[in-house]
C-alpha cells in the first residue's frame, strides 16, 4: 500500500488525508451547485460544510475512541490525530445535528438543503474509501490471492479489499440518487435514499470487515448504527409523506393570455 503517495522537501503527503479532502471537496462542489439550482443561499451552505468539516472530524474521533480505545478518551489523545482512527458514523451522526442547528438558525430550509448534500455525499465517500485502501486500513477478512490484497496491518496473507468493496457501492448509489432526484416528489428524498441506501451496502460489508469489534448479537458498532439508520428512514419518510409543505409541486408551462 502506499500510506505516503510522496513528499515535498520534508513535507509527506498521506494517501488518506489526501483523498478525504479531495472527496469533502468533491462532495461539496456538487452540494454546492445543487443548492445554486435549488435557488437556496450558497454563501450560507458553505459556511455551513466548512464548519461541518470541523464538526465530523471530531465526532468521527470520538467515536474512535469509544469504540476501540475508551481507555485514551483523554483530551490529549483525542488530539492525537497523527496517530489515526476515525470512524465514519462519528462523523455522518454529529454533522446531522450540528446542520440541524446551522439550518434552523439561519432559516434555511432543512430538508432541501439536505437533499443537495445527499446527492454529493455518495462520490465524496467513494474517494474517501480509496484513501483508506492506498492507507492500508478498514481491510476485510482474509480471503484468496486472486481476489484478495496486502494490507500493511494485516500480517501475512491477503484479504478482502473491503474499502473498494465500500468505493464501488457508493457509485451504485450515486446513480441510484441521480435517478431519484428526476423522480421525488417531496424533499429529503434524495438525502434519505443516500445514507439509507450507504446504511444497507455498508451492513453486508461489515460481513467482510476483520477490523471492527463485534458488540451486540455477533454485529459490530457500524451494523447496529446502520439498522437504526434505515429503521429511522422507514419512519422519517412515512412522515414527510404526510406533510403538504414538503411536497415538489410538478413545473407546469405558464401560458399568457393578452
Amino acid at each position: 500500500m502506499y500510506p505516503i503517495l510522496f513528499k515535498i522537501g520534508s513535507l509527506n503527503v498521506y494517501s488518506y488525508g489526501l483523498m478525504v479532502s479531495i472527496g469533502y471537496a468533491v462532495g461539496t462542489i456538487i452540494a454546492l451547485r445543487e443548492a445554486k439550482k435549488e435557488g437556496l443561499n450558497c454563501d450560507n451552505i458553505f459556511d455551513m460544510l466548512l464548519l461541518q468539516l470541523i464538526i465530523g472530524i471530531c465526532g468521527s474521533r470520538l467515536f474512535y475512541l469509544a469504540e476501540y480505545t475508551p481507555n485514551k478518551l483523554t483530551f490529549s489523545d483525542f488530539l492525537s490525530f497523527e496517530q489515526g482512527g476515525l470512524t465514519f458514523y462519528g462523523s455522518v451522526i454529529f454533522s446531522f445535528v450540528f446542520d440541524m442547528i446551522y439550518l434552523k438558525l439561519r432559516r434555511i430550509p432543512f430538508w432541501q438543503t439536505m437533499d443537495c448534500i445527499g446527492l454529493g455525499l455518495p462520490l465524496g465517500i467513494m474517494i474517501a474509501r480509496f484513501g483508506c485502501f492506498l492507507n492500508g486500513c478498514c481491510y476485510g477478512k482474509p480471503c484468496s490471492e486472486s481476489i484478495g490484497f496486502h494490507f500493511r496491518h494485516s500480517g501475512q496473507g491477503f484479504f478482502h479489499p473491503t474499502q473498494l468493496y465500500e468505493s464501488a457501492a457508493m457509485v451504485i448509489v450515486f446513480v441510484i440518487v441521480l435517478f431519484i432526484r428526476k423522480k421525488r416528489n417531496s424533499y429529503g428524498s434524495v438525502f434519505l435514499a443516500s445514507t439509507g441506501f450507504y446504511a444497507l451496502f455498508r451492513f453486508f460489508i461489515e460481513f467482510w470487515r476483520a477490523d471492527n469489534p463485534t458488540v451486540l448479537f455477533g454485529m459490530t458498532l457500524s451494523q447496529i448504527i446502520s439498522i437504526l439508520i434505515i429503521i429511522s428512514i422507514y419512519f422519517i419518510v412515512k412522515k414527510l409523506n404526510n406533510m403538504p409543505e414538503m411536497r415538489i409541486m410538478p413545473k407546469t408551462d405558464i401560458i399568457e393570455i393578452k
